[in-house]
């Protein structure tokens, strides 16, 4: 297993209990700002990708905002716009991508009609608006104006450069591609518009010691109890389950003891670098913060600014991203309900303490693999194949909230963020340490399966 012993020992969460109830959309614009990189001042040479980032940094927000987003469909949202953005842009590469259905059977990829001009920018952006309005039909009206107004911040870019011909051929694509892909995502009935019903009202508690249980004192039923049956992009889940659990005991000296103790004993007291780590990485706050699937897609971002890599490489990552987030979510989900495993809080309020309680309410689901854990391993595992080991960075991600502890910190590797993400969820009390390093080996190995990927006959990582 991983070992998250090497991490320094961190955390606490005090969250204004306010402004989670009710995150007012006031702040929206402000958000907009916090989680920008590139400077609105300066003007770039390569306009698609400042087009690409504006259109990420803009999908965070609908993440944040729309009702009945949480990191596994999130993480679905994200592997469709990344495919829906390299197929728009198929036409530019001139036979170099290679067809989708290669790792994708089933999706038919859409050929533009060689005889028109083709412009990248102009199709990209259609794709974009397009996708958005697909896929986030509960984000509020603020958030569809603004849409609206990025996509005519680049039409009117656009018509200083291109006839409006040129333009409509390329938008007309763009839509199109963006039809096929929601076309494609509505014939999976699990996870297609799962926003619509997260929760399992009729899900029926296990009465066998030591399995999850809906919690009498927040009487929350499970967040996407049959996400386990969604269709991967490239994983065959069969190979991508969790280990089996050691025998439950509650005697002292046993695996699950000794690991609750562990969580008892790091929350009392909390040191002040623990708590700004839970709350740096929790990411897991409807309306405050982006899932904890889409933080990744922050950190990507980042990456994308500060590199500005090709155009290939950069719709290349936000692909391999977004479908390792999206696997990984499936793999994971599919786990946690096999194994059925209660969370800390109940084995410590059993075994140790009636009264003890987390830094922040533990999630209604089980807690065997860890979510987060996951995510971070299989995108770290993919940013690292695009842009290396050594790869040092500060992650602003949160910087200018005064909300919670955002303060940057900084990391000089893609796997130091996902060990320290992963070991985050151990002081918050939300999860066993066996649960956090079974999610970094299956996140690693979705990581792995995703980074092979051959989407271009060419090899854009080091460039």
């Amino acid at each position: 297993m991983y070992n998250l012993f090497n991490i320094k020992q961190k955390l606490q969460i005090n969250w204004r209990s306010s402004i989670i109830l009710g995150v007012s959309l006031v702040l929206f614009l402000s958000a907009i700002a916090w989680n920008a990189c590139l400077d609105p001042n300066k003007s770039y040479s390569d306009k698609t990708t400042e087009l690409i980032v504006d259109w990420y940094h803009f999908f965070l927000e609908a993440d944040r905002f729309s009702e009945g987003y949480r990191g596994p469909n999130s993480a679905r949202a994200f592997g469709f716009i990344g495919l829906a953005g390299i197929e728009s842009a198929r036409p530019a590469f001139a036979g170099d991508l290679n067809p989708v259905d290669i790792f994708l059977p089933g999706y038919q990829s859409i050929h533009f009609n060689e005889k028109e001009p083709f412009v990248l920018q102009a199709a990209l952006n259609a794709c974009y608006r397009k996708m958005y309005s697909k896929f986030y039909l509960t984000a509020p009206p603020d958030v569809y104006k603004h849409s609206e107004a990025l996509f005519l911040k680049w039409e009117n870019y656009l018509l200083k450069h291109y006839t409006k011909s040129q333009i409509e051929n390329s938008k007309l694509y763009g839509d199109s591609i963006a039809n096929s892909i929601y076309a494609f995502s509505s014939s999976d009935s699990i996870g297609h518009q799962a926003y619509l019903h997260i929760y399992d009202k009729q899900f029926v508690s296990s009465k066998e010691e030591g399995k999850w249980k809906i919690s009498e004192e927040i009487p929350m039923p499970p967040l996407l109890p049959y996400w386990g049956k969604a269709r991967p992009f490239v994983i065959n889940l069969k190979d991508f389950i969790a280990k089996p659990l050691p025998e439950y005991s509650t005697l002292a000296g046993s695996e699950y003891y000794t690991e609750a103790l562990e969580v008892l004993t790091i929350s009392s007291p909390l040191s002040f670098e623990n708590k700004w780590i839970a709350e740096f990485w929790s990411d897991d706050h409807p309306g405050l913060t982006f899932t904890p699937s889409s933080r990744w897609i922050s950190i990507a971002n980042q990456v994308i600014c500060k590199e500005l890599p090709s155009i290939e490489k950069t719709l290349e990552t936000y692909l391999k991203l977004g479908i390792a987030l999206y696997d990984a979510s499936i793999s994971c989900w599919n786990s946690k309900y096999i194994y059925n495993m209660e969370r800390p809080e109940a084995y410590i309020h059993k075994v140790f303490n009636k009264d003890w309680q987390p830094l922040f309410h533990t999630p209604p689901f089980p807690s065997y693999p860890s979510g987060h854990s996951t995510f971070g391993a299989a995108a770290s595992e993919v940013l690292t194949s695009m842009f290396g080991g050594n790869y040092s960075m500060i992650d602003n991600s949160h910087k200018g909230r005064d909300e919670f502890m955002g303060t940057p910190r900084k990391f000089h590797s893609f796997y130091e963020m996902a060990f320290e993400n992963a070991f985050s969820r151990i002081p918050l009390g939300v999860h066993f340490r066996m649960d956090c390093e079974e999610g970094l080996r299956l996140g690693f190995l979705v990581g792995k399966k995703v980074s092979a990927l051959q989407i271009f006959k060419q090899d854009y990582s080091s460039l």
